[in-house]
């Protein structure tokens, strides 16, 4: 057995040269992959942990549609025995005293709670300690205000209090991190309830409870929902829900796209390199079934030589897939607002990843291995190999790959992949046709050496086009991708203008008041103010029976638009249909259920069931929403209090003067104020990171498929060993053969790009056109990823070529002429 592995050693690193690239591919390859694994991974990990944190170890809370209820009130309708740990939290609304910044920016909510160290509140401390003495304030707001752990901060109207603890991010206090953000969104800290208390006089008020409960079960639930009916408390399970606030779905897609194309592509490297071997070796493996070896064994013996060669990739490629995981998710986590913490995951990555890395280079490799075994004694010894029909061959490609173009008329996702597998079936005859168009340019540019270049090119006509294809298809794909977050910050602009329900969206503590209302409609710069119902937070259960939670928006024929299809007509539809429920389509998604069946939700009055009556797309939450009657959300919820408000207004571009009075004038219980562009830029500014990322995988990938195009020059200039020496002799320079390869590596670069680009606008317009994506890509193609990718393509195949002509340059001519 040792034998046989220190054969197939000799025979794959019989030539240095070509096992190097090959293995380099493979190498790559793995790390790609193990980083996309360890970053897919760890961002589960990261938004798990983080939704955990705010979770702890509640089962249950108890809200109210008021600003806050009686301590005393909710214990004199439950029984605390039920419950072995509880936490009160009272919330206030306040200004920190700062000279040289507008109320806006200084605004926070104090988070009021009896105990810092609750099982029930987790809090990362950086530093100090939680001694429910003094504050607890996340580390970003310590930065801006150059805040140490002793240091006092003092609140307009309320008092001041030394900072007990800095800790890192969490939901609880998740903050602005620099003085533009908070503008738009209020700073948070956690104070002692006590002195929260003291100052505001809310004595024995609280916002909300959190308990863990003794048993813990349906039987509790549905008793204390009974306790509570006729009051104005609540109660809800705590669920790990976090989908309102980040929608991340789309990433995962993005790291296994990646993956898949980083197998792809390290697999036809491998694939290349041997199946070129085998054919090379016909006479080798004739003599030896000749000598009695069976066709078993020699397809074994090949089959030895890809494991050993994809395991030493993959041992090299892990770790360096560890370390590029870490850079990916450094990179990727800047793209958030907040200044999340990880670990790496990456023990779980690398079994799958060495799996893969092993087990798909074999499998790329089964046709050449299985090719090997079937050699055929005579007709090889006679030198007579069966040569293949080339023009059958281009004929059956062309053939298929016409085909496969009908389905850029059908819309559906399977047509994408039938578009990119007939790019790669029609590509011989892409590479001809540009050949043919950029003749004369290489002529000019190479001299004769060009003009060879393009006839040795077309001799390999199957080999080069399929480099080229693999560089196209690779590139295809990524431009896709870049045009989709591109065109995406538009759509979800138009989506968000059309769904906000107005211009500006207020929050306050307390429910608004007709006087509140009255006071805002004397503005001048205020067209028209909506008051705007949300039940929150409900949870509900999926058809698989798993616990979600989402908001409600209350609608009525007064009420501003919240989803795109809004119209009397739709609203009467909800109206008419009690009990009844409209969701978002992430909601909808979610749930899994079907239009017309019915869905649980916790209500005050137990679970009861809603009929889902239609999905809609709309821009709150991600579409992670519902909205019902409000005639329904009263009596079946008894939410009957608006907390928010929606403001058109005159003029859009008045906003932030408004948003400065608006502080100034309801100081008091205004909690939040929300603009329809922040809400736009918000949304679009983790686009733009993530956009980022792409044109980095884009050079990459075009990086890993030039691996594969120096590879196949390698290989082409090799089996013309003889042609090159002769060449040489009769007067080519090594400059003229160096120009040649450097010509052929061009226009592999050149042809996948164009390919790749052709693919792309096709892939775009169908996408443009699918009444599935509704309109929500437009036809706009990538320019600047273009050009990056013209570039890429050109200077790396380029590179590629010229180490392969280093390589070719130093030919022996004699020994060639002799081989010849």
């Amino acid at each position: 057995m040792l034998n046989t592995w220190l054969i197939s050693w000799r025979n794959i690193t019989r030539n240095k040269k070509r096992f190097f690239l090959s293995l380099l591919g493979i190498i790559i390859g793995v790390s790609f992959i193990t980083s996309m694994f360890i970053a897919d991974k760890t961002t589960k990990d990261v938004f798990e942990y983080y939704e955990q944190m705010y979770v702890a170890d509640a089962d249950y809370w108890f809200l109210s549609d008021e600003y806050s209820f009686s301590e005393d009130d909710l214990l004199s309708k439950i029984d605390d025995s039920m419950f072995s740990e509880s936490l009160l939290v009272l919330d206030k609304q306040a200004f920190i005293e700062i000279s040289d910044k507008t109320l806006s920016q200084r605004s926070v909510r104090i988070t009021g709670v009896d105990d810092q160290n609750s099982l029930l509140l987790k809090l990362p401390v950086i530093s100090g300690d939680l001694d429910n003495e003094g504050l607890v304030i996340p580390h970003v707001l310590a930065n801006l205000l150059n805040k140490k752990v002793g240091d006092t901060i003092r609140f307009s109207g309320l008092g001041e209090s030394k900072i007990s603890a800095i800790v890192e991010y969490n939901q609880l206090l998740a903050s602005p991190s620099n003085w533009e953000s908070a503008e738009s969104a209020s700073f948070r800290i956690i104070a002692p309830l006590s002195l929260l208390r003291e100052w505001t006089g809310l004595d024995g008020e609280v916002s909300y409870v959190r308990v863990k409960a003794v048993n813990n079960g349906d039987k509790i639930y549905q008793e204390l929902q009974q306790n509570l009916i006729n009051s104005n408390i609540y109660v809800q399970p705590v669920v790990a829900d976090d989908r309102q606030s980040n929608d991340i779905d789309g990433l995962y897609t993005f790291f296994y796209l990646i993956a898949g194309l980083s197998m792809l592509i390290s697999g036809f490297i491998v694939f290349n390199m041997i199946y070129t071997s085998v054919m090379e070796r016909k006479k080798e493996f004739a003599i030896m079934k000749s000598l009695g070896y069976l066709k078993s064994s020699i397809s074994k013996l090949v089959l030895y030589e890809v494991i050993l060669m994809s395991t030493i990739g993959t041992i090299l490629g892990l770790p360096l897939g560890i370390f590029l995981g870490d850079l990916f998710m450094k990179t990727l986590l800047n793209v958030f607002e907040f200044d999340m913490v990880y670990t790496l995951n990456w023990k779980l990555p690398i079994i799958i990843s060495a799996i893969l890395g092993i087990g798909f280079p074999v499998i790329s490799s089964l046709f050449p291995i299985y090719n090997a075994g079937k050699t055929s004694v005579l007709l090889t010894l006679k030198r007579n190999d069966e040569t293949p029909d080339l023009k059958k061959q281009l004929l059956l490609r062309g053939i298929s790959g016409l085909g496969l173009l009908v389905f850029i008329f059908i819309d559906h996702s399977i047509s994408y992949i039938a578009i990119l597998l007939s790019l790669f079936l029609l590509f011989p005859f892409l590479l001809i046709g540009i050949s043919k168009i950029f003749k004369s340019l290489f002529k000019m540019f190479f001299g004769y050496a060009g003009v060879m270049a393009i006839q040795s090119l077309l001799n390999q006509l199957n080999r080069n086009s399929n480099t080229s294809a693999v560089l196209g298809i690779g590139i295809a794909i990524i431009l896709m991708l870049s045009s989709v977050i591109e065109s995406a910050p538009e759509s979800y602009a138009e989506e968000i203008r059309n769904t906000f329900g107005g211009d500006i969206r207020i929050t306050s503590e307390v429910p608004w008041s007709n006087s509140d209302i009255t006071t805002l409609q004397k503005y001048d710069s205020i067209l028209n103010v909506t008051p705007l119902t949300e039940a929150t937070p409900i949870t509900w259960n999926t058809i698989k029976g798993e616990l979600r939670q989402f908001s409600i928006f209350a609608i009525n024929k007064e009420k501003p638009i919240l989803f795109t299809e809004f119209n009397e007509k739709y609203v009467e539809k909800v109206i008419n249909s009690e009990p009844s429920i409209i969701l978002g389509q992430r909601a909808y998604d979610e749930w899994g259920g079907k239009i017309g069946n019915d869905m649980y939700i916790n209500t005050p009055l137990g679970k009861q069931k809603f009929k889902v009556i239609d999905v809609v797309d709309t821009s709150h939450y991600s579409g992670y929403v519902g909205f019902m009657n409000q005639e329904t959300l009263n009596t079946e919820f008894g939410w009957k209090n608006s907390f928010d408000l929606l403001l058109t207004l005159n003029d859009e571009s008045q906003e932030k003067q408004i948003a400065n009075q608006l502080f100034e004038d309801f100081n008091l219980h205004l909690s939040k104020i929300r603009t329809v562009n922040n809400e736009i830029n918000s949304k679009t500014a983790a686009l733009s990171g993530t956009k980022n990322l792409i044109l980095v995988m884009l050079v990459l990938i075009i990086g890993l498929a030039s691996i594969g195009t120096a590879n196949t020059l390698l290989m082409n200039t090799l089996e013309r060993r003889a042609e090159i020496g002769t060449m040489r002799a009769i007067g080519f320079t090594r400059q003229q053969v160096n120009r040649m390869i450097i010509s052929e590596g061009l226009l592999i670069g050149l042809s996948g790009f164009i390919g790749g680009a052709i693919a792309t606008i096709t892939l775009l317009y169908m996408m443009s056109k699918s009444t599935a994506l509704e309109n929500f890509i437009s036809f706009q193609v990538p320019i600047f990823s273009l050009i990056l990718a013209l570039i890429s393509s050109i200077v790396l195949s380029v590179i590629a070529a010229w180490i392969s002509s280093i390589l070719t340059s130093r030919i022996n001519i004699m020994s060639s002429l002799k081989e010849g």
